[in-house]
C-alpha cells in the first residue's frame, strides 16, 4: 500500500486538535484522548505531539518549543457522531484518508443530522425513563408517571438548543418540572415514593458520567481536568436538588414524604425487562446505529449483571460499582480489540451510564436538604463514585495485553498488504 503524502504542520496541528477534542466531546477522558492524538501523530511523521486536554478544550503543538493551536469543544456528541469521529481516526491510521478529508469528515460530523430525528429523543426519553423507573421503583403507576414526565425534559433540552440561557437553567427547570408533577400526584394518592419516581426522568440530564470520569482523570493525574469535571458534577447536582426542592416547597409537601423508600410491585421481571427498554431507549435518544445494537447490548446487560451480582453478594453499592465498571471497561476493550469496527467507546458510554452515581447523589443532597437524610449518604455516593473510577482503571489494566496483541496483528496486517 503506498503511504499518502504528508500534511503540512498546519494541517496537522488542526486536524491532531479536532480528532482531540472531538474524542472529549464524545466523552473519552482527556488522558485517552491525549493518547490517542499521539499515537496519530506518530503514525503522520510527529512522534514529539504536545497536546494538553480540558473538559472544554485541547491545546496541541507538534514539539516542544512549536507553535500551537487550541480548539475549543463545543458541547457533547451524540453516539453517531462520535462513532463518525472514531471511524475517521480509525481511517487515518490506516491511511485510507488524507488529512484535508479527515478534517472536513470532523466538522461534519458535530452537524450530522439526528440519525432518528426529534422524535427519536422524545421516543428515547419515555423509554429510558421507563426503564429506569422499572428498576428503581417498580410500580405500574409509577412507571407509567415517569414516561409521561420523560416530556417535559425532552422538550426542555429541544428549546434549550435554540436559547442559551435556558441551557444553563436546564438541570433546576427540568427537575422542578418533573418535581411539580409527580410531588402534585403522589399528593393525590395516584402514587407512592415519589422521591425515587421523579429521579428516573431527569436521570439522563443528572452529571454521574461526570462525576466519575473526573475522577479517574485524577487518579492518573490529569489533576485540572479531573478537578474541574468534579467541581461541575457537584454544582449540577446541587441544581436539580435545587428544583426538586423548590418544587416541594411550592406544593407544601411534608419533608417526610421525600425519603428513599422502593416500591416492588411487579416482581422479579421488572429488571430485566427495565434493561430492556433502557437499551432501547438509549439507541433512539442517544441515535446509535443499530449495527451496533448487539454489541452494546452485550456490554450494557453483562455490566448490570456484574453489578448487581457485587452488590448482592459483596452487600454493599461500592463493591458492586466496582465489578460493574471493571466489566465495562474489560469488555468493551475486549470486543475494539478482537473485532477493530466495533469502537470502545461506543460500546462502553451506555454500560457507564448504567453505573448511576448520578442518581443516587440527588437522591442524597436532596434528602439532606429536606432534613431527611444523613450526612452518610452523601459519603456513600462518594465511595461508590471512587469505586466506579478504580474499576474503569483496573478493567483497562486488565485488557492492555490485549490491546497491545492487537496493535501488533494489525501492523503484521499491514506489512502483508505493502
Amino acid at each position: 500500500m503506498s503511504q499518502r503524502p504528508l500534511p503540512d504542520d498546519v494541517q496537522t496541528r488542526q486536524l491532531l486538535a479536532y480528532v482531540g477534542a472531538s474524542l472529549i466531546a464524545g466523552g473519552a477522558t482527556v488522558t485517552d484522548a491525549e493518547l490517542e492524538v499521539r499515537r496519530l501523530g506518530a503514525h503522520i511523521g510527529h512522534p514529539d505531539v504536545q497536546v494538553s486536554g480540558f473538559p472544554t478544550g485541547i491545546t496541541l503543538s507538534l514539539a516542544s518549543g512549536e507553535p500551537a493551536c487550541i480548539e475549543r469543544i463545543q458541547g457533547p456528541l451524540r453516539l453517531d457522531q462520535s462513532l463518525r469521529v472514531v471511524e475517521v481516526r480509525r481511517d487515518l491510521m490506516a491511511d485510507r484518508i488524507d488529512a484535508d478529508a479527515a478534517v472536513a469528515e470532523l466538522r461534519g460530523a458535530r452537524s450530522l443530522p439526528p440519525l432518528y430525528g426529534d422524535t427519536g429523543l422524545f421516543a428515547g426519553l419515555v423509554l429510558v425513563s421507563m426503564g429506569i423507573c422499572l428498576i428503581m421503583q417498580p410500580g405500574l403507576a409509577n412507571v407509567l408517571l415517569a414516561g409521561a414526565c420523560s416530556v417535559i425534559v425532552s422538550s426542555l433540552m429541544l428549546a434549550s438548543r435554540r436559547h442559551a440561557l435556558l441551557g444553563a437553567l436546564l438541570p433546576s427547570l427540568a427537575a422542578f418540572g418533573v418535581s411539580l408533577v409527580v410531588l402534585a400526584c403522589a399528593r393525590a394518592g395516584i402514587i407512592d415514593g415519589p422521591l425515587r419516581t421523579l429521579i428516573c426522568p431527569i436521570a439522563v440530564l443528572l452529571p454521574g458520567a461526570t462525576l466519575s470520569t473526573g475522577v479517574a482523570e485524577l487518579a492518573v493525574g490529569a489533576v485540572v481536568s479531573g478537578t474541574s469535571r468534579v467541581f461541575n458534577g457537584i454544582v449540577q447536582l446541587l441544581l436539580f436538588a435545587l428544583g426538586v426542592v423548590s418544587a416541594g416547597l411550592v406544593l407544601g409537601i411534608p419533608t417526610s414524604e421525600l425519603v428513599n423508600t422502593r416500591l416492588d410491585d411487579l416482581g422479579w421481571w421488572s429488571m430485566p425487562l427495565g434493561l430492556l427498554v433502557i437499551l432501547f431507549g438509549i439507541t433512539f435518544s442517544e441515535m446509535l446505529p443499530f449495527r451496533m445494537f448487539g454489541w452494546t447490548g452485550l456490554v450494557l446487560v453483562c455490566t448490570f449483571a456484574t453489578q448487581l451480582a457485587g452488590q448482592t453478594w459483596g452487600h454493599s453499592l461500592p463493591v458492586g460499582a466496582f465489578c460493574g465498571a471493571v466489566v465495562a471497561s474489560f469488555l468493551s476493550t475486549a470486543i475494539e480489540a478482537t473485532r477493530a469496527n466495533i469502537p470502545r467507546l461506543i460500546t462502553f458510554l451506555p454500560g457507564f451510564w448504567l453505573l448511576v452515581p448520578g442518581t443516587l447523589g440527588l437522591m442524597g443532597i436532596t434528602t439532606l436538604g429536606v432534613g431527611t437524610g444523613q450526612a452518610n449518604a452523601v459519603m456513600g455516593v462518594i465511595t461508590v463514585i471512587t469505586s466506579i473510577a478504580l474499576g474503569l482503571l483496573v478493567g483497562s489494566a486488565l485488557a492492555l495485553p490485549l490491546r497491545r496483541l492487537a496493535r501488533r496483528m494489525h501492523r503484521v496486517v499491514r506489512r502483508a498488504n505493502a
